[in-house]
């Protein structure tokens, strides 16, 4: 909470100056009028950025807890009946995406299943900044030779497996990138 009160603060001071200067072009306005005018534009912004982050909190919680309850319901998958589904090229990648996956959402490993749908059953498009850093990142930064930045979407992967393949891509792009120096 102290961080969302200092940020919306920093954040009200740009409309309190903004307010402050346009008020030195009304002559007639006192000092008070001047303060008064600039603070009106900056309490706005400072209420506006804590309602806006307590709606994305609250509507980002909801759409976490819902993805949970449904996977904790959801029948328990052993190691071998994940990996059999479907082949896989990089197999360690695709174990270590499924308990990212279940360390994401706070359940068991074994309650991802390999035919789960990325976007209908886990709604990563609703909550992708967070998913690309506790998931997507470190997955890739953890087998990159050495650190480089990348261009990563998730727009459109349905499945582990897609998923898997764009990792890989983003990792063969960047080992060419490294031997291309």
């Amino acid at each position: 909470m102290r961080f969302l009160l200092i940020f919306s603060g920093l954040l009200s001071v740009v409309p309190f100056v903004i307010g402050f200067v346009v008020s030195l072009f009304i002559p007639q306005a006192t000092w008070i009028d001047r303060l008064g005018m600039a603070a009106l534009p900056a309490g706005c912004t400072f209420l506006a950025a804590i309602l806006l982050f307590n709606r994305d909190s609250a509507r980002t919680s909801s759409i976490m807890q819902g993805v949970r309850d449904d996977l904790l319901e959801s029948q328990d998958t052993t190691d071998e009946q994940f990996l059999s589904a479907r082949p896989c090229e990089d197999v360690p990648l695709l174990l270590e995406l499924r308990e990212a996956i279940a360390q994401f959402f706070d359940v068991p490993a074994c309650k991802v299943a390999r035919d789960v749908d990325l976007i209908s059953d886990l709604h990563i498009d609703q909550l992708e900044p967070t998913f690309q850093f506790a998931v997507v990142r470190p997955s890739i930064t953890s087998r990159q030779k050495e650190p480089q930045s990348f261009g990563f979407s998730t727009t459109n992967l349905h499945s582990i497996d897609e998923l898997v393949t764009a990792i890989r891509e983003v990792l063969d792009r960047g080992d060419e990138m490294i031997q291309s120096w």
